[in-house]
């Protein structure tokens, strides 16, 4: 990507990733976007390259072989890897099995494990790598177990890496967004609004509420955040949890 530093996004064809993968060219990086749909991939790209350069691939995180085969498929230098692509869903000990262990730990955790340690041997010395938890990744909510766990998982291995990778002085870090004005969560509260026969804007406004800037997160917020480590003003920082809500 001519000589800029490039940057891989999970994640990216949408939301937050989406978010990110803009900020990062605005801030003169390039940008690879991986993400499991095509067509959204396709119109992220139309939009977002009149940013600066910025290609994709197709790529199922959750399915370890399509991530082992894509790893050893690449051969660019990397200077950051921002793991963002990831699921929830809920589901209570004491319920029913709604058979949501493996998809949401294959995507959020094994996705990210063997995406990094396919590639970390392309990121350069004093390169970057953000992870992207979850406010549920330093605390919990009934009916969240699964996802909560997968998401302490990676602050986990988000501490562990930064040791490991230390003395390539590879920065990681991880971003733990609480609730965040995306469209995949509009819909599901819109979802969770009608079962509770409420109006979206009330559902809204009563998920706010207690929340500590009583309104959600934008995505660019949180993608300010991650630019901010992945620049040259994150060189010093490695091993830290960031919750922004």
């Amino acid at each position: 990507m001519q000589d800029r530093k490039l940057v891989v996004v999970t994640g990216a064809s949408r939301g937050i990733g989406y978010a990110i993968a803009k900020n990062l060219l605005q801030s003169g990086f390039g940008v690879h976007m991986i993400a499991h749909q095509k067509d959204s991939l396709k119109r992220a790209k139309e939009v977002l390259q009149e940013h600066g350069v910025i290609n994709y691939s197709v790529l199922d995180l959750s399915k370890r072989s399509e991530v082992q085969t894509f790893c050893q498929s690449w051969s660019d230098k990397i200077y950051g890897l921002v793991n963002n692509a990831g699921r929830w869903a809920e589901e209570r000990l004491d319920k029913p099995d709604s058979s949501i262990w493996d998809p949401i730990m294959k995507l959020n955790l094994e996705g990210l494990y063997f995406l990094t340690k396919g590639l970390q041997a392309h990121i350069v010395n004093r390169g970057r790598i953000v992870n992207i938890s979850s406010q549920l990744g330093t605390s919990g909510r009934a009916g969240m177990g699964i996802y909560s766990a997968s998401k302490h998982a990676v602050i986990g291995l988000t501490k562990c890496w930064a040791l490991e990778l230390g003395d390539r002085q590879i920065a990681v870090n991880v971003v733990c967004p609480g609730w965040v004005n995306t469209e995949s969560n509009r819909v599901e509260i819109k979802e969770w609004a009608e079962k509770e026969k409420m109006s979206f804007e009330q559902k809204m406004e009563e998920i706010a509420k207690p929340l500590t800037l009583h309104r959600f997160i934008e995505p660019q917020e949180v993608a300010s955040l991650v630019t901010f480590l992945v620049k040259p003003s994150g060189s010093g920082i490695t091993g830290q949890v960031y919750e922004i809500r």
